[in-house]
């Protein structure tokens, strides 16, 4: 049986810390996905947002992402203009998916931005910010969300695809502090395009690879708010089957599937123990396997 503790700590100060130990779930992609970790690891690639710890303490509030988000727009503007906007709301959604789909089209996917000769002449801190803003987007929509942590590397190429026998591991429940795999694509997936009403982003970017990326989760889906989120993807599956299709997928493509894998479970401590000391921490000092 394997381990994993995502160690927080408080950014202003590296010796307050507080681990969150996890059980790993022991199935043929929990193996897959404890590689991609170790690699990530092994060649000492950093966390890449150790600041995403969402809706548990008050630093990544509206102000702030707002803020945030604005001031790389504009650091990226300055030396092409490629955005021209600014956000005033985090509840403007239809903005954010402006914002990103610039991010998608002069990102474009996964490692792709390795050949886009928009990047060429550029400072070394050009195409940093362009990623940020994608990051602060997310930002923005999470403070609408539900209480969770990211651990991300993102320097880690994404070339691992998900098979037939793992999207029969993806569940929409979300048990707390649970650790799942998370979306590594560049681009939307049905679930996002069903929840932001999205008019402009590109493509459509099932869960088709996976990293080391994973997140925890502090909440307890009930089986309301599970059929609400299936019924509203079940929806846009009806009124875009067209679209689908012309993305190149059936309507019965296992690649389609939506949810999350599961990768660990919490040790013995209880969400109200966990609820209150975790409020106190706003920075991901690591991540490690036993």
């Amino acid at each position: 049986m394997r381990f994993a503790t995502l160690r927080l700590s408080k950014e202003n100060d590296h010796t307050q810390i507080f681990d969150l130990k996890y059980t790993l779930i022991d199935n043929h992609f929990t193996k897959k996905w404890i590689d991609r970790v170790l690699e990530a690891q092994q060649k000492q690639y950093q966390i890449s947002e150790p600041w995403a710890v969402y809706n548990l303490n008050d630093r990544l509030n509206e102000e702030f992402v707002i803020q945030k988000l604005n001031t790389l727009i504009k650091a990226v503007d300055e030396e092409e203009l490629l955005f021209d906007i600014s956000v005033n709301s985090v509840h403007d959604q239809d903005q954010l998916n402006k914002i990103h789909a610039v991010f998608e089209t002069h990102h474009g996917k996964l490692d792709k931005w390795q050949d886009n000769p928009i990047f060429k002449g550029k400072s070394e801190s050009f195409r940093k910010n362009l990623s940020e803003i994608n990051q602060f987007v997310h930002a923005c929509e999470s403070t609408r969300g539900v209480p969770k942590i990211r651990v991300v590397w993102f320097d880690l190429p994404k070339v691992n695809q998900f098979t037939e026998e793992d999207y029969k591991l993806f569940t929409n429940y979300r048990s707390f502090g649970s650790l799942y795999h998370l979306y590594a694509d560049v681009g939307k997936n049905l679930e996002s395009l069903a929840k932001d009403n999205d008019q402009h982003h590109h493509d459509l970017v099932p869960n088709i690879h996976y990293s080391a990326d994973c997140v925890a989760y502090f909440c307890n889906d009930t089986k309301e708010t599970v059929r609400d989120a299936e019924s509203k993807t079940k929806a846009y599956v009806e009124n875009n089957k067209d679209y689908i299709i012309r993305q190149g997928y059936s309507l019965d493509d296992p690649r389609l599937t939506t949810g999350r894998i599961e990768l660990g479970r919490i040790e013995n401590i209880d969400q109200e123990t966990i609820m209150s000391r975790i409020k106190d921490y706003d920075y991901i000092q690591s991540f490690f396997l036993s």
